[in-house]
């Protein structure tokens, strides 16, 4: 999961050769400076923990990467009911920002879906995601799980508003409060009964310049 010197053939696919160029350099940029934002609201607090970083992160890491990509063609964004972020849109791919790890050297496809894959992604790859390859059989007569009778008509409906072909893509990265933006990749991902995720395509990108 090399970084190749261009964009993949995959991402030329799902937004274009011109489109795909730009979101390899303008979404590290962006989760660069959501991190840098949590970085400094950590020191600001004055606090020796993460407190103030984590929260300010999450919702960076949303925020910044619309504004960082509102200025593309084909971009858009939508607010999914109940929910405290928007989450953007580019050609019909949702771009859901997700914090896997602490730690450069740990891969996205060994990260197990934690607190950081939020309800709200979780969700939308149960609504737009790929279908895992295997799928556990549920006994007969077992009720649902509360998961599974969860109603999601409501998300799919305003998603389908903004996207006509809506696809997830996962952007992922790994940072901590010491050192920042360690490491972006994205992909596509499946999610297999709440608790894993079965991943196809999965590239890193290049880190913005310090």
């Amino acid at each position: 999961m090399g970084i190749a010197g261009g964009p993949s053939e995959w991402s030329v696919r799902k937004f274009g050769p011109t489109l795909a160029v730009a979101l390899r350099r303008e979404i590290p940029a962006a989760l660069h400076r959501a991190v840098e934002l949590a970085r400094g609201a950590r020191e600001a607090s004055e606090l020796d923990t993460d407190h103030a970083f984590g929260p300010v992160r999450w919702k960076q890491q949303y925020e910044v990467l619309h504004e960082h990509l509102r200025e593309l063609p084909d971009v858009t964004d939508v607010h999914p009911p109940g929910a405290q972020v928007r989450v953007t849109i580019c050609r019909d791919q949702l771009l859901l920002p997700w914090r896997y790890a602490k730690r450069a050297d740990v891969d996205i496809r060994d990260a197990r879906p934690g607190r950081d894959l939020s309800r709200l992604i979780r969700d939308l790859l149960v609504l737009f995601g790929p279908e895992p390859s295997h799928e556990e059989v549920p006994l007969p007569m077992m009720p649902r799980s509360p998961e599974e009778a969860r109603d999601r008509e409501p998300l799919r409906e305003i998603v389908a508003q903004f996207a006509a072909r809506p696809e997830v893509v996962l952007v992922g990265f790994a940072c901590n409060s010491d050192a920042g933006l360690l490491r972006v990749s994205w992909g596509e991902a499946a999610l297999v009964r709440d608790n894993e995720l079965e991943w196809g395509h999965v590239e890193d990108l290049p880190l913005p310049a310090r």
